[in-house]
């Protein structure tokens, strides 16, 4: 039997500039775990993937996010 947490999504960040205390805020209110530095100025975050339900769910809010967006800037 698998868990929700046997699979992984990954997401590295670039050290720069944009970097600050309210980004990495963000990316951890978003789920995203600090688990790696990198040599080369770079951050890895893991967090547990979204099942299917929970993905589609996610890109359907994604569909409405961008279509609010689309109607504002109209």
């Amino acid at each position: 039997m698998t868990s929700r947490y046997d699979r992984w999504e990954y997401h590295i960040e670039a050290i720069g500039a944009r970097t600050d205390v309210s980004r990495l805020n963000a990316l951890g209110n978003e789920g995203w775990e600090l688990v790696a530095t990198l040599p080369e100025g770079h951050l890895v975050f893991k967090r547990p993937a979204p099942n299917l339900r929970e993905r589609i769910t996610l890109d359907q809010r994604a569909a409405v996010d961008a279509a609010q967006d689309a109607g504002a800037a109209s």
